[in-house]
């Protein structure tokens, strides 16, 4: 026996079978009122008293349409039929419908090639597993996912399975964001990952929000049968025929969606819905966590009391609420990432992502790829399309650390970037618009790069809107004690181990050492700190232990720390830094930048301190004399 259902609108979920004669209104005469202002008091009739039924406009004002088309004389209604009237749309079922309720429940939408739909308000048992389909590929998923570092490696591996599995012909991974203070905030879509030419996604928000609501996927087998998609300027275009969407994270209305797309060849089916679903689990269990990184601030921020350092912060807080492009200016291993995500953490941008971008590890070709994205197919073979950092940040906060190193010819595409807001990609003519607050970091002269040419001076001056000097560790020595107790304990975390804690005097052999990799190199020495000791001594850290940590290249350990006690401390500390460096440049062969890099310190501190402690490059070791 056919039955009607209402797939939405006011009366959704009920279920009327098709008997004898039913009128369709807003008035209280009607067999089914729809309390509707768009529906006439008599809109509708559909009869069931013959072989097949037939439905017929009452001369509604706003008509009654059947599977998209405004009917003008009675006209049969079939099993699959989609009937509109004002905003409840209902479907023509059968036997299908049962089917679909029982395996997908009250959450899940499925329309199907001639529009069949279902939003069963109670689940019935599980359909049995497709006997062929087994895991699909959801282990071998599992244990890469396991593997991945990053959101970038997340995204495609998932990708890559999705593709391996259900051959799409595009496929987007996405994430919500919001923009603006809270309780005005937007809400606005991002794309972590894509797969096949031109994958933006421009499928109806309708269909989103559906899914964001329910917490379940929607399976769209016919685009052309559904009212709400076949308008869709992404179907026209890309001549889409099925589409499948399902929601990924924990909060209200999901954090994400994964959207998958087919062309007229074939479409989607139910075990495809249920696999995508799956993987959706897998997406939250992975990026479920860096959901909460954007907006929540840890114990992994700048520490410090120091007046020098304390007005750094104070600064940067204010700073943050501003809006403006913020400079960060101080020696490598000073903090600036960390000073970075406090002004994100603080900032209207602190719900949205922040990304991070070291301009001086990357060539110029790669530079241009990593800020701005390529299209599949550009120039230098690019197989498929890739984010750049500006896409992944919109919404948050792009960090550029050490901007003075990027090449020139990327500086000025940079600057066209942020004056318009809007990035192209490379292989790309398309500019696309970007909420992008940006924090950019160098420890060079910035103002002397731009006398040698070295910088632009128009990006400078973009640039340098808010500039923070952040203080060198040597500058506020009386945060030392507090920092080193506070990495300690983050290093020990690390390696498993009971943070044994600081003597007074260990502190103050600390506090005492120059530090040309500043924090860095604090955290550095804390670490070795924990390797050389026996992780079985329960006594505190002491001052030799610092001492052998500091002279680790240097002599065997306890010679190294008896020579000390009978030195001035500053003179102790002075002998073991130099003999520490001497021993990494013959480690790296002479090679300063390598030794440099092995310190935790830049190439310039590196030459400074060769010249100041008077180092011989190639002086004999003293195993050699």
């Amino acid at each position: 026996m056919p039955v009607l259902l209402a797939l939405f609108g006011p009366k959704q979920g009920l279920r009327i079978p098709l008997l004898g004669r039913l009128l369709l209104g807003r008035g209280t005469a009607a067999d089914l009122q729809l309390p509707d202002g768009k529906v006439s008091r008599e809109h509708c009739r559909i009869d069931a008293t013959g072989v097949r039924p037939t439905i017929k406009d009452l001369g509604s004002h706003n008509g009654t349409h059947v599977n998209g088309e405004r009917i003008a004389c009675p006209t049969w209604l079939s099993e699959g039929d989609e009937i509109a009237v004002g905003d409840t749309l209902f479907l023509v079922g059968g036997n299908h419908v049962e089917l679909a309720s029982a395996r997908y429940g009250s959450g899940m939408l499925l329309i199907s090639g001639q529009g069949r739909a279902s939003t069963a308000a109670n689940p019935g048992p599980p359909l049995p597993a497709h006997p062929t389909d087994g895991l699909r590929g959801l282990d071998r998923l599992a244990r890469r996912l396991a593997e991945t570092r990053g959101e970038e490696d997340t995204a495609s591996a998932i990708l890559d399975a999705i593709e391996s599995e259900l051959a799409p012909k595009r496929a987007t991974l996405l994430l919500r964001l919001w923009q603006g203070d809270t309780g005005s905030s937007k809400e606005k879509l991002v794309a972590l990952g894509t797969r096949g030419k031109e994958a933006v996604v421009s499928i109806s928000r309708a269909l989103f929000e559906r899914v964001g609501n329910s917490r379940r996927g929607v399976l769209v087998e016919d685009t052309l049968a559904s009212r709400e998609l076949r308008g869709s300027r992404s179907v026209l275009t890309h001549s889409l025929r099925s589409v499948m969407v399902v929601p990924w994270g924990n909060e209200e209305g999901g954090r994400g969606f994964i959207q998958v797309d087919r062309g007229a060849d074939r479409s989607f089916a139910l075990p495809d819905l249920a696999w995508l679903e799956a993987v959706g689990h897998l997406a939250t269990l992975r990026l479920g966590e860096r959901a909460q990184a954007a907006s929540v601030s840890t114990d992994e921020g700048p520490i410090g009391g120091s007046p020098a350092f304390a007005s750094v912060l104070g600064l940067a807080a204010a700073a943050a609420h501003d809006g403006s492009t913020v400079l960060l200016l101080g020696e490598p291993g000073t903090g600036k990432e960390d000073v970075a995500r406090l002004i994100h953490n603080h900032s209207r941008q602190g719900r949205g992502p922040f990304v991070s971008v070291n301009c001086a590890t990357l060539s110029e070709s790669l530079a241009e790829t990593v800020l701005f994205g390529h299209e599949k197919g550009a120039p230098g073979g690019a197989t498929s399309t890739r984010l750049g950092a500006f896409e992944l940040a919109d919404g948050g906060t792009l960090f550029l650390s050490e901007i003075g190193d990027l090449a020139p010819s990327l500086q000025v595409r940079l600057l066209r970037t942020l004056r318009e807001r809007a990035v192209t990609r490379v292989g790309s003519t398309t500019a696309r618009p970007i909420d992008v607050r940006l924090v950019a970091a160098s420890h060079r002269d910035l103002a002397a790069d731009v006398n040698s040419r070295l910088l632009h001076e128009d990006l400078h001056l973009y640039l340098k809107v808010v500039t923070l000097a952040l203080p060198t560790l040597r500058e506020r020595r009386e945060d030392i004690p507090r920092l080193a107790r506070v990495l300690l304990d983050r290093a020990a975390a690390r390696l498993g181990l009971q943070s044994p804690g600081l003597t007074p005097d260990a502190e103050a052999a600390l506090s005492a050492w120059e530090y040309p990799g500043n924090v860095r190199e604090l955290a550095n020495v804390l670490e070795r700190v924990l390797v050389l000791r026996d992780p079985r001594d329960p006594k505190a850290i002491d001052r030799a232990d610092v001492m052998a940590a500091l002279g680790i290249a240097m002599r065997p350990m306890h010679q190294a720390v008896a020579a000390a006690l009978d030195e001035r401390l500053s003179d102790a500390l002075a002998r073991a830094e130099r003999q520490h460096i001497e021993a990494t440049l013959r480690r790296a062969r002479g090679v300063k930048t390598h030794a440099a890099r092995m310190l935790g310190i830049s190439r310039p501190t590196l030459d400074k301190k060769i010249a100041e402690l008077g180092i011989e490059l190639w002086a004999p070791s003293p195993a050699d004399e």
